[in-house]
């Protein structure tokens, strides 16, 4: 395994389903391809569950699209990375940042939970549904989720 996939959590699943992945990016899914099955995202590959998706986008449409095709297939405390160009990317731009972009998430459940960076073109946030969030330590205005947000509000009681 890639100190890469260490750093996202990579624990051994049997498949990860990688979305629009850049060229860049083809070291690290051919050595983690030595032990694990990568299926690489199009209209005729698609994994009836998802356990590990990691999915570059550049454009909100591309984070609802995902979000929307994928939904159904994600059992339980499943690892989700959503990649996304930084800011001082010379190579790549986005329409939107960190802090903005990924409300549609909440809409199904999921809450940002880490952020790291892949390189130095692109940070990936992680998502996990928020019933398996076992503390919310955000406020609540960066609370995606209804859920997410009663819980922020309980804090200190």
């Amino acid at each position: 395994m890639t100190p890469l996939f260490k750093k996202l959590n990579y624990k051994g699943q049997e498949q990860i389903l990688v979305v629009n992945a850049p060229e860049s990016f083809k070291k690290e899914l051919d050595a983690l391809a030595q032990s694990t099955e990568v299926i690489i995202y199009s209209d005729s590959a698609k994994p009836e569950a998802v356990t590990f998706a990691l999915c570059f986008v550049m454009t909100q449409a591309e984070i609802d699209r995902f979000i929307s095709t994928v939904e159904r297939k994600l059992p339980g405390d499943v690892v989700i990375w959503i990649c996304y160009p930084k800011a001082s990317s010379k190579r790549y731009k986005c329409d939107f940042n960190r802090d903005t972009g990924f409300g549609i998430l909440g809409d199904y459940g999921l809450e940002a939970v880490r952020q790291v960076a892949i390189d130095e073109d692109w940070s990936a946030l992680r998502f996990r549904k928020v019933e398996y969030i076992k503390n919310i330590t955000r406020r609540e205005s960066f609370a995606l989720t209804k859920e997410a947000k009663r819980r922020t509000n309980r804090r200190g009681e």
